[in-house]
């Protein structure tokens, strides 16, 4: 199966990733969409970082709702 993710579409998988921090929250949703798209968990971790980065930058989301230690 192969398939293109939107943007947003991304960012709601990011969203509804189980974990606190931004790390597990990524590794989780970078699973999911290579499943979904046929990429490699390394390409769709990546694109999503790319895109997680753009959704900080336009306050989209925001840094400080994760727990990140470290």
């Amino acid at each position: 199966m192969s398939a293109k993710l939107t943007k947003d579409e991304m960012i709601e998988w990011f969203n509804s990733a189980p974990g606190s921090s931004r790390h597990e929250r990524m590794l989780w949703a970078a699973h999911k969409i290579a499943r979904l798209t046929g990429a490699t968990e390394s390409g769709a971790y990546q694109m999503l970082e790319s895109v997680v980065i753009e959704a900080e930058r336009l306050q989209r989301l925001n840094p400080r709702d994760f727990n990140d230690r470290g």
